[in-house]
């Protein structure tokens, strides 16, 4: 009889272990947690993120839009859960001029570089008097392109310069270059019709161009303001899963992928959200976090 007893009170114990050790893992059944992100680029940042969600058993669903008024308006009506892929000076300027007053930033996300580049020169000292250069006509990105062009010494800005981009903005321009706002994403030969053109990341990896490689010059630093965010609701940024894809976004995981797939100097930014709010006191203020580059 203290045999059988012994025998029933171990398997008693074996069965609360295995119990134990199953509520801690996803059971077969479970279904799937499911997200909505809209982006603007489906860069292969996005693919692995998909990925490394469902492993976590969240499924996420990818909405791509033409530009950060179109996201945020789709995020603000409920049609997507969290915004991915644009900067937060893009976020702010798009929240105040469609008064979304119902969004907020809730992390840090990735940076990718800026270029210029050119099939005509090979260095950036070659440029010419009169050139033309081609800048991207969205106000952010023109904004962005303007801070690269002053540091590498072509242009100096306004001091009242806001980061939202404007030719007015330039108060000097030794070389007398000439400057044409294009839409990047639908001239089809930029390169073969200007001296140079500046092109966002995502457009430069559409031309099939190689920043390490092709670029004249390049942001070699992250500045705060040109840094891309996830961005939601005021009634949606404590939700679990929507939390539970910022910290699988963030993971160091996600930081080794990234780092050893990126194509044109991609990279994860990790820091705190509040790190990047005060970007307004310097459009040029960098990140601590090199470039990589």
């Amino acid at each position: 009889m203290k045999q059988i007893k012994h025998l029933t009170l171990l398997l008693s114990l074996i069965c609360l272990v295995l119990f134990i050790a199953g509520c801690g893992k996803k059971q077969p059944n479970e279904a799937p947690q499911e997200l909505t992100v809209g982006i603007l680029s489906d860069t292969f940042i996005w693919k692995q993120l998909v990925q490394d969600a469902q492993e976590k058993n969240i499924s996420i669903s990818l909405k791509k839009y033409p530009n950060s008024n179109a996201l945020n308006k789709a995020l603000a009506a409920k049609e997507i859960d969290i915004a991915g892929s644009q900067t937060i000076s893009a976020f702010d300027q798009s929240v105040k001029e469609k008064n979304l007053n119902n969004l907020v930033a809730v992390a840090s996300s990735y940076w990718a570089p800026m270029g210029l580049y050119s099939e005509k020169y090979t260095k950036i000292t070659q440029l010419k008097s009169g050139d033309t250069i081609a800048l991207p006509k969205d106000p952010t990105d023109l904004g962005r392109a303007l801070v690269m062009l002053n540091e590498a010494k072509l242009i100096k800005l306004s001091k009242e310069f806001d980061g939202i981009g404007s030719l007015d903005k330039i108060t000097s321009n030794t070389k007398k270059l000439t400057f044409d706002l294009i839409d990047v994403d639908t001239i089809k030969t930029p390169l073969k019709n200007y001296e140079a053109v500046i092109l966002p990341n995502e457009s430069a990896l559409k031309y099939h161009l190689d920043i390490y490689k092709d670029a004249l010059t390049i942001e070699v630093v992250v500045p705060k303001a040109y840094v891309s965010i996830l961005a939601t609701r005021t009634d949606n940024q404590t939700d679990k899963t929507v939390r539970q894809f910022i910290a699988i976004s963030q993971s160091k995981k996600m930081i080794d992928y990234v780092s050893t797939h990126a194509k044109n100097g991609e990279q994860i930014v990790k820091i705190p959200i509040e790190g990047l709010l005060n970007y307004h006191d310097s459009y040029t203020e960098k990140l601590e976090q090199p470039s990589g580059l």
